[in-house]
């Protein structure tokens, strides 16, 4: 079974909207769509209709989001939203309301789409996965808005005094989850980040987020290698780069993400490197600043 698995990326989710593109055009239509966080998202918009045209629609989406505001928060309210001990400080109510106004009546639950999604939640006291998609009657808006409740960001989904948060935040790339709903050929578009990006640090939200990425991403490379040495399981691991310094709430750059992450797929199209995991880069000395003074790097892989 031909399956699409979607990974997190915050507002990168345009550079999976070009990639889906290339594939569809190049013939390679998904029989199952499994997502977190953004890859969400975008997977609930596929699931719908599984064909090119519906790509137009979700770059109207990621376009929209800018322009109407549908994921904003600037830094005044984040100010005051710490100041009020607020467990958020962006409203996702736009954002789903947004979604459910181009979904259409009667196609927002799983059982109406087009073919099988699956989208991840995480149960913030556990760290357990919890996965909307089994029961057909289960709401699709109301998943994707609590798959990509970043933590801090979007409020999380309250139920019987429990918290649920962005999938993502504990499997962003679920391969094991495909596995287990019968895929057997996995396209893994991957959209998290890449460590030799040049980034900005300013800000403690970004330098928070950046030192907790390897543990994160670690994550994702055991769930492809675990995929990897499952028997009967192809997967392409298809990485996307570019634009790792865009702020969570920045649009601005929807379109050119769009035309990336179709260059990219092309290029792997062009020359596939099926059940190849593309990891973290190892960073050699040479390629390492120079430390506080008494310091020098410890590579272990070196």
């Amino acid at each position: 079974m031909i399956t699409f698995v979607l990974s997190g990326g915050g507002n990168r989710g345009p550079l999976q909207v070009g990639a889906l593109r290339v594939l569809l055009e190049s013939g390679i239509v998904p029989e199952m769509i499994v997502g977190s966080s953004a890859g969400a998202i975008n997977g609930a918009f596929l699931a719908l209709n599984p064909v090119t045209e519906q790509c137009d629609e979700m770059a109207r989406l990621w376009n929209r989001a800018g322009k109407h505001k549908l994921i904003a928060a600037s830094p005044l309210q984040f100010v005051k939203q710490f100041a009020l001990g607020a467990d958020h400080i962006s409203d996702n109510q736009l954002l789903k309301r947004y979604a459910r106004a181009r979904m259409g009546d009667g196609t927002t639950t799983f059982g109406a789409l087009k073919i099988p999604l699956f989208v991840t939640i995480g149960h913030l006291r556990t760290h357990t996965l919890y996965v909307y998609g089994d029961d057909p009657s289960a709401d699709v808006v109301e998943a994707i808005a609590t798959s990509s409740a970043v933590p801090g960001f979007f409020p999380p989904t309250k139920h019987k005094g429990e918290l649920f948060i962005d999938g993502g935040s504990l499997i962003n790339l679920p391969i094991m989850l495909a596995i287990s709903r019968g895929a057997t050929e996995i396209y893994a578009l991957d959209i998290a980040y890449d460590l030799r990006a040049k980034r900005s640090f300013e800000g403690v939200l970004k330098i928070g987020e950046h030192a907790s990425r390897p543990i994160l991403y670690s994550r994702n490379i055991e769930q492809l290698q675990k995929g990897i040495a499952t028997p009967g399981i192809t997967i392409h691991h298809i990485p996307f780069y570019e634009f790792p310094d865009v702020n969570l709430g920045d649009f601005s750059k929807t379109d050119a993400m769009i035309a990336s992450g179709a260059r990219d797929m092309r290029d792997y199209l062009r020359s596939p490197a099926p059940n190849r995991v593309r990891g973290m880069h190892k960073f050699g000395e040479h390629e390492l600043p120079e430390g506080p003074a008494g310091t020098r790097p410890f590579l272990e892989h070196a």
